[in-house]
């Protein structure tokens, strides 16, 4: 039995997935404690598997991204001008991995005293080959904040400098609220796992120290949802939630992913799901008789406000308490047709065939929209909690940046550098380097929890190696490797 957990702008769903499929949805305001309370009543949450998906609020965070004060440490060592990224401190780990120059502690305490600031970033150049320096100005940093305030760059790997650095930024200003739900959900759950953007899902302990990874996670959890439902593995996906809808496309029964975005105007080294959104839906406010981008409890569930739900409700359809729907006046058919038309509209820009409809509203607004995009369409069963039943079906994903150098016979795994597994001044051949980034990825994955048979394809995303000349002898080999457990469904369609 696994629980999936998604956190959404309105609601939060729940859905419990073994031979049979059992969905919950919650308001958001029954709070985060009183949700994980009510599903403990249907199951123990203690001895079964939980993945929980968080973006809307990491996704609110990001919104509001300057109202938290970031300290950004950076460590370039010699070269360009980093100083537009942050205060630039002493220190310098070389290409290699080695340490050439220490950090000096009293300008790093200078530092820490002087300014204002609610959370500290920390980047080192080459902290993905060594991230000694990083972990050292951390633990000086841990006298003047928390150690959920601190975020160190080598967890979000990448050679890409500044978008590591803007990466850790991100990770600073997020993390806390990553903990802090952590902390309430090991009140419930013990240990658990976190979904990701990518559709693949984490340790929490992983997920703490680059939280960056969960940013958009909503939209590639319902793809996997829709895809688990129907069993089919192309189409547009097409989820209609409180605050907005969202738009993914399911390229070979996984969602279409982009790496790279760009947050607060600067490139990251975040992946996620590739989706296009709408800023209405069933929550969205009418005025003057159009949607506006505001959203509120539909009168239908208790609200005072006229919305898209309460329109549809007028309309003919007998949503929640549809009598208080109808006591507004308004041109609902107008209503209707302007979201009808916005979303077929979107459909037809990103081009499909197929439209799968998920969220609570897809029943009533799904096939007007694929009739306007001239679309075939499908509503699976649990379509209003597809979200939760695609986190609960997600399998391990982890990438794990890997740099071996036989010459000096160090190898470093994210940043941490371990003995060689091969003999000091050794000429590995590529398949060998490889294979030891995929069993030390796998055995990663399975010293937390993974079990064997939700552990998928390890792919190969980079690969670069040299072999080292000195004096006209082979002194040994230098790779570069980034492996990654890919990210999936654990099991296949009902």
């Amino acid at each position: 039995m696994i629980i999936g957990i998604d956190v959404g702008g309105t609601n939060t769903d729940a859905a419990i997935v073994s031979d049979e499929i059992k969905t919950i949805k919650l308001p958001n305001e029954t709070g985060m404690g009183g949700i994980l309370k009510e599903i403990s009543k249907e199951v123990n949450l203690v001895k079964e598997k939980v993945v929980v998906s968080t973006s809307w609020p990491l996704n609110l965070i990001i919104s509001k991204f300057n109202e938290s004060r970031t300290l950004s440490l950076v460590v370039p060592g010699p070269g360009l001008n980093y100083s537009g990224y942050g205060e630039v401190v002493r220190g310098y780990v070389n290409h290699r991995g080695d340490v050439v120059e220490d950090i000096d502690e009293y300008e790093i305490n200078a530092i820490l005293r002087q300014n204002s600031y609610d959370n500290v970033a920390i980047s080192s150049k080459f902290s993905v080959r060594n991230c000694s320096l990083e972990e050292k100005i951390a633990g000086i940093a841990r006298n003047y904040v928390e150690d959920y305030k601190i975020a160190l760059s080598h967890y979000a790997g990448g050679m890409n400098f500044p978008a590591r650095i803007h990466t850790t930024v991100v990770n600073a200003k997020i993390k806390e609220t990553v903990f802090r739900l952590t902390e309430l959900i090991r009140n419930y759950a013990g240990d658990f796992y976190y979904f990701k953007g990518d559709g693949g899902i984490i340790p929490y302990s992983i997920a703490l120290n680059n939280p960056s990874e969960l940013y958009n996670s909503s939209p590639a959890a319902v793809a996997l949802g829709a895809v688990y439902l129907t069993g089919e593995k192309n189409a547009l996906v097409v989820d209609i939630g409180g605050t907005s809808t969202d738009f993914v496309e399911v390229i070979d029964g996984m969602p279409k992913i982009v790496d790279g975005i760009e947050l607060a105007g600067r490139k990251t080294l975040i992946r996620c799901v590739d989706s296009v959104s709408i800023p209405f839906g069933g929550d969205s406010v009418v005025e003057n008789g159009k949607l506006v981008p505001v959203s509120s409890k539909p009168a239908a569930f208790g609200g005072e406000k006229f919305t898209l739900t309460d329109a549809l409700n007028c309309a003919g359809y007998e949503i929640g308490d549809y009598g208080r729907s109808r006591r507004f006046e308004c041109d609902v058919e107008r209503v209707l047709d302007q979201f009808v038309s916005l979303a077929a509209t979107t459909v037809k820009e990103i081009g499909c065939d197929k439209v799968i409809g998920t969220g609570y509203l897809a029943p009533y607004l799904i096939p007007d929209i694929a009739k306007a995009a001239g679309v075939d369409y499908i509503i699976p069963d649990h379509y209003a909690s597809a979200n939760a039943v695609g986190v609960a079906v997600s399998r391990v994903s982890m990438t794990l940046y890997v740099r071996i150098d036989t010459e000096k016979c160090i190898a470093a795994y994210n940043g941490h550098v371990e003995s060689c597994p091969f003999k000091p001044g050794s000429l590995p051949d590529d398949e060998q380097i490889l294979e030891v980034a995929r069993e030390k990825v796998l055995e990663i994955a399975k010293k937390f929890g993974a079990e064997e048979e939700e552990l998928g394809r390890v792919k190969t995303v980079y690969f670069s190696s040299f072999t080292v000349v000195r004096g006209g002898m082979k002194r040994g080999v230098i790779a570069d490797v980034i492996v990654q457990i890919e990210p999936g469904i654990r099991y296949g369609g009902l």
